[in-house]
């Protein structure tokens, strides 16, 4: 049993000898290179995921950043008022419902929450309804929006301000005049340009009314084409001059530009309107003296009759003394 023990050992030893002897060092160090270098460009691959992520999130804070500040706010309130006046009025009446893909539904304007809880107080002086604050102008107030209130924001709404070639928001710019009669402008029609806003007209209508829905789509879509679509060509304008504003060919565009021409002309100053409020308070003042200067003369002429029936009084006296002492 020790012989045969020792023999085993004997045998071991020599296996692992040759292991060591047959095991190529040259190999191995090369396949733990190998090794290595897998996981270091596992490593290089994970980071480039990771920074290639980061990159797309910054990119994505950045195009709404960008959204919010490529979306001109005055453009966007001149396109809203558009809407109110010939759009939705159409719409409410015929009882249709605007579908979420619609740029002009209200539920996807962007900054319609922004205008809702904005006031003007004072003189040219903007309240924010959100927290009170009190603002010297307009674009202070909307900037006070994006620092503070991003949240009224609506990422997924869209910018009017990019639908006003389709509204035509120049228009009482470019056509009203002087003397507030309407003018053409002095540049050439593009016949390109005018294809390609006629057919985004179409586009926007067909989100709006989508067509063969219902009646009151088909019907809605084909009055809205004729206002804003129609007229979108060179061959629409006798004299070619349709490339910077269209001629009014409705009596509810021609009473619009000239309401707003004269709401603009009346417009109050800030100066005007110190005048104005000086101006009361002096009609107030000078009202005040006179009605004091007359209630001291009527409070005078009591006096007097006062001191008069007080001296009548004193000489009937008298004469009854007169008259006990005879």
């Amino acid at each position: 049993l020790a012989f045969l023990s020792l023999m085993g050992f004997l045998h071991g030893a020599e296996d692992s000898d040759s292991r060591h002897a047959n095991c190529n060092r040259g190999r191995t160090r090369r396949l733990v290179k190998i090794m290595e270098h897998g996981s270091r460009n596992q490593r290089f691959l994970l980071g480039l995921l990771a920074f290639l992520s980061l990159m797309g999130f910054l990119h994505g804070a950045e195009d709404s950043d960008s959204r919010h500040a490529n979306c001109n706010r005055g453009r966007s309130r001149l396109a809203r008022n558009i809407l109110r006046e010939e759009f939705y009025p159409h719409v409410r009446k015929l009882g249709f419902q605007l579908p979420p893909g619609c740029p002009f539904s209200e539920e996807r304007d962007m900054f319609l929450d922004n205008e809702k809880h904005k006031k003007e107080v004072r003189f040219n002086n903007w309240k924010c309804l959100y927290c009170n604050k009190v603002f010297k102008s307009e674009s202070y107030l909307e900037h006070h929006y994006v620092n503070r209130h991003p949240e009224t924001i609506k990422e997924d709404g869209f910018c009017l301000a990019d639908y006003c070639d389709v509204l035509e928001c120049d228009m009482q710019e470019n056509v009203i005049g002087s003397e507030g009669m309407f003018k053409t402008s002095s540049y050439r029609c593009d016949a390109k340009r005018m294809q390609k806003r006629r057919h985004r007209c179409h586009s926007v209508l067909d989100k709006c009314f989508p067509p063969h829905t219902s009646d009151a789509a088909n019907r809605l879509h084909h009055e809205f084409e004729k206002l804003y679509c129609e007229h979108l060509s060179c061959e629409a304008s006798p004299d070619g001059l349709g490339d910077v504003a269209r001629r009014p060919h409705t009596l509810l565009s021609q009473s619009k530009a000239r309401s707003e021409y004269h709401m603009k002309k009346t417009k109050h100053s800030p100066w005007r309107k110190l005048a104005i409020v000086f101006g009361v308070l002096f009609a107030i003042i000078l009202f005040i003296f006179y009605l004091g200067v007359c209630l001291y003369r009527k409070d005078m002429a009591i006096l007097e009759d006062l001191r008069k029936l007080s001296s009548n009084r004193r000489r009937r006296r008298l004469e009854i003394l007169k008259s006990k002492q005879m």
